[in-house]
């Protein structure tokens, strides 16, 4: 028994010594790996610079190797690049054949190599991916759509707005990837999301009224305004908190009737946005929230009375009846004063 043991253990130290050495070859080839990687790419770094920057550099020469690794510079200094700079990130992957083998990878049966594609995609800032992006929008897989929702959002497809916001509506994208997409957009996407201010579903309603009031301008406040009498307390929320953003004053009136909404996180939008826009012809609505209403509303009354007259807030505090939020937003007052 003795004699067995001793050679179990001698098996086992053998093992343990053998995969001690295996790991330190493998850490010892990633190492190198690594390290070629990165003077490959400190090597290229400046053949994608004069890409960026138009002149003339012979990618005719570059190896299919350096053509990958010279991808992945591009695809970093892509992000922040807009323009003809843009433009030529996106003739380069083409003329490597670099978008078409990703496009042919969407069709993967494996869904990380789709999403991975999809990812990749909006990187390489090729116009040529876009109509393949948006029928990516409808896979099974939800990294995929996400991604590809992301990538829409890079190549500036304006064209994406409506299916993304629909996507949302539709529970196929999280609101934070479909959020971060049409604001990435940017202004050129305010048409298609005023035309949606109207969409019948209302998550597509209050999502297009959030992003107008993100990148929209004074020319929107009336459409905005409308939807402060939307069916969806949530649209109508959101409504209020768009025009507090547009900063519309001739929105006042509508904003403190908003006060009276049945739903108290509407009252409470429709406060702030009142100390946004600055209608000091609210202050009197605004102290009666501030005296009786649940404790959001009336905190939120409150602060934007305090915002918009402070002397009004410091003479109401001292009422029998002010109430605690009167108080609280008078002594801040003080504090701050």
């Amino acid at each position: 028994m003795i004699g067995f043991l001793t050679w179990a253990a001698v098996v086992l130290a053998a093992a343990g010594a053998l995969s001690v050495c295996v790991l330190g070859a493998r850490r010892l080839a990633v190492a190198r790996s690594d390290r070629i990687q990165a003077e490959a790419e400190s090597r290229l770094f400046p053949v994608a610079i004069s890409l960026l920057e138009g002149e003339s550099v012979p990618t005719e020469s570059v190896t299919e190797n350096d053509a990958e690794l010279l991808a992945l510079v591009l695809s970093r200094l892509g992000r922040n690049v807009r323009g003809a700079g843009s433009e030529r990130i996106g003739a380069f992957f083409e003329r490597h054949g670099l978008v078409v083998r990703e496009l042919d990878t969407l069709s993967s049966p494996r869904p990380w190599r789709r999403a991975s594609a999809a990812f990749a995609l909006g990187d390489m800032a090729s116009s040529s991916a876009v109509a393949h992006l948006l029928e990516a929008l409808e896979d099974p897989d939800a990294a995929v759509r996400a991604a590809s929702a992301r990538s829409l959002g890079r190549l500036g497809a304006v064209g994406a707005v409506e299916p993304i916001v629909h996507a949302l509506a539709g529970g196929r994208l999280p609101r934070s990837v479909a959020g971060q997409a049409l604001l990435a957009i940017g202004p050129p996407a305010l048409p298609s999301l005023r035309a949606l201010l109207a969409a019948p579903e209302p998550t597509a309603r209050s999502f297009a009224v959030e992003l107008v009031g993100l990148l929209g301008d004074a020319s929107d406040d009336q459409s905005v305004l409308a939807r402060l009498r939307d069916s969806s307390a949530e649209v109508r929320a959101k409504a209020a908190r768009a025009l507090g953003r547009l900063g519309a004053e001739q929105a006042g009136a509508a904003l403190t009737a908003a006060l009276d909404d049945r739903i108290v996180f509407v009252r409470v939008s429709a406060a702030r946005a009142l100390a946004a826009v600055g209608d000091p012809d609210a202050v009197p609505d605004l102290l009666r929230v501030a005296r009786a209403d649940d404790f959001d509303a009336a905190r939120a009354a409150a602060s934007a009375a305090a915002r918009l007259d402070p002397a009004v807030v410091r003479t109401a505090a001292r009422d029998q009846d002010a109430g605690p939020h009167l108080q609280e937003a008078a002594d801040f007052l003080e504090l701050h004063a």
